[in-house]
């Protein structure tokens, strides 16, 4: 699997979508940044904790994708390579979707 490409402190939009799951209003999608993984509950030492609500801040594109947006402040991490994974927790799931490497990329254009 390729990793995870996200350019340092930019918006950027994920999109993901369940082959055998249709996700519903008020399903709960975590997506989580570290360094290693590790077994603390809290994510205490996350590099990013992103957290949609589907139809209330993640909505479905045309082609049935479920699109996530992280703001620059999200994208906010040293450039270099991190584990990640997205989750999806409802009261009958609690299903980790996702799971592989994330590349923060080192840009060039910095100013605003």
């Amino acid at each position: 699997m390729q990793p995870l490409l996200i350019p340092q402190k930019n918006t950027n939009i994920i999109q993901i979508k369940a082959d055998q799951y249709t996700f519903q209003p008020g399903d709960h999608i975590y997506f989580t940044i570290k360094t290693t993984p590790d077994n603390d509950q809290t994510d205490a030492d996350a590099l990013a904790k992103v957290d949609w609500v589907v139809g209330t801040d993640a909505d479905y594109d045309n082609e049935g994708y479920l699109a996530l947006a992280l703001s620059e402040s999200d994208t906010n991490i040293d450039f270099g390579d991190y584990f990640y994974d997205i989750k999806l927790v409802n009261d009958e799931v609690k299903c980790t979707l996702v799971v592989g490497q994330v590349k923060i990329l080192p840009v060039a254009t910095l100013r605003a």
